[in-house]
């Protein structure tokens, strides 16, 4: 593969990747379970809200993997980068719906889900090589 070609497919799985992350990370968290917080959310909600940002996660690795024909783990880095950068922000204006851990928690459940997605879209037999 050219150079050009895999600096294009790069940003593109960067760009789809994130955007996907954002959109289901949003639609489960805000639209399905109206808003995870630590302090209002039942413990029901705060589970299957977890479990379905992880989903989101998983599924928006697997998306840029595919996108990269699978060789290639850079979007999967700037996209944990993105996701510090959110943290960081969180954590220096103290915009966060409940304490400090919980959120780091649902962030770095993100980072696993993106990861987990990454390793599956490898691993994954019917993906392009």
């Amino acid at each position: 593969m050219k150079l050009r070609t895999r600096i294009f497919l790069t940003a593109l799985a960067t760009a789809i990747g994130g955007l996907c992350l954002q959109l289901y990370v949003t639609l489960s968290k805000d639209v399905l379970f109206s808003g995870i917080q630590f302090c209002t959310s039942s413990t029901t909600d705060l589970v299957l809200g977890t479990m379905a940002m992880f989903a989101s996660a998983v599924f928006s690795g697997f998306i840029a993997s595919l996108i990269v024909v699978r060789d290639n783990f850079w979007p999967h880095f700037f996209i944990t980068l993105f996701i510090i950068g959110k943290l960081s922000v969180v954590a220096l204006c103290g915009q966060w719906g409940g304490p400090l851990w919980f959120e780091a928690g649902l962030h770095f459940s993100l980072l696993a889900g993106l990861w987990l997605g990454w390793y599956g879209a490898v691993k994954f037999p019917l993906a392009p090589v």
